[in-house]
């Protein structure tokens, strides 16, 4: 077991979809994540874990340029989708975060109807030409986000009507209804209840077999029921990456089993 501060691990997919190469990230002149270079396949879910503050959800903000809208945060490698570098200043962030949705630690649903929050990314971005596709999207986007059983009779009700758990599925549903090829998720359970957060994490298990899923957990035990991969962070640092049972049960570096064994974080 290593103690160096290196990754250790498998930083690399075997099918990259995203491959970020020795990205840095600054908020002015204070440095928030550190060289990091690291694979994402196609299909794979991988759950990022690290202590609060440790750069997971910086990082994860990275692979669709949220952090644009911090007028202090600079970038600075290379962060690619599909072999295309998404910070070219050819590249359109609208149409990148249409590629790659995202989904919040807190349901952010729109002050709108269910059907308009599900319509409204189709609308915008013109995926329906007339009333009965749109119909049709909204439908298969619900049922989707398994939501459809339950909302079917009301779609024309206020989306802030629902509970937490359907409101974050309503907010899956809004995104995946502009047909993303990779869903980021920023801690989507740390506001809901058990049961919620059990079909959340069925949901994503569905989801991985047509969306790359890349989450940021602060649940252990979440990361180890619902990813493929595990990527360690600390200090803005990737410490490790690599199969999850590997990391849950043969850490690579100590730093993690401190982690993972409650010794810290």
């Amino acid at each position: 077991m290593t103690n160096e501060y290196t990754t250790v691990g498998r930083p690399s997919s075997i099918n990259p979809k995203i491959t970020a190469d020795s990205v840095s990230v600054y908020y002015g002149d204070k440095q928030a994540i550190q060289d990091v270079s690291l694979d994402i396949g196609a299909n794979e879910v991988i759950a990022f874990i690290g202590p609060s503050g440790c750069g997971k959800s910086t990082f994860l903000r990275t692979i669709n340029r949220m952090n644009d809208t911090i007028d202090i945060c600079s970038v600075k490698g290379k962060m690619s989708l599909d072999g295309v570098n998404i910070y070219d200043p050819n590249v359109d962030p609208v149409e990148l975060r249409a590629r790659v949705g995202m989904v919040f630690q807190k349901p952010n649903p729109f002050p709108k109807s269910i059907y308009d929050n599900v319509a409204y990314g189709a609308r915008i971005h013109g995926l329906a030409d007339n009333r009965i596709e749109l119909d049709e999207m909204v439908e298969k986007s619900l049922r989707s986000a398994g939501l459809w059983e339950e909302v079917k009779d009301r779609l024309h009700s206020p989306g802030i009507g629902l509970s937490g758990g359907q409101q974050q599925r309503l907010c899956i549903a809004r995104t995946i209804a502009v047909n993303p090829e990779v869903i980021l998720m920023d801690e989507p359970c740390s506001a809901l209840d058990p049961i919620a957060t059990a079909k959340i994490e069925e949901l994503i298990a569905e989801l991985s077999s047509n969306y790359t899923i890349v989450v940021v957990t602060h649940s252990m035990q979440q990361a180890a029921r619902i990813s493929n991969r595990t990527a360690y962070f600390h200090l803005g640092k990737l410490i490790e990456v690599d199969d999850t049972n590997t990391v849950f049960t043969s850490p690579g570096h100590k730093l993690t089993e401190d982690y993972i064994t409650g010794r810290f974080g």
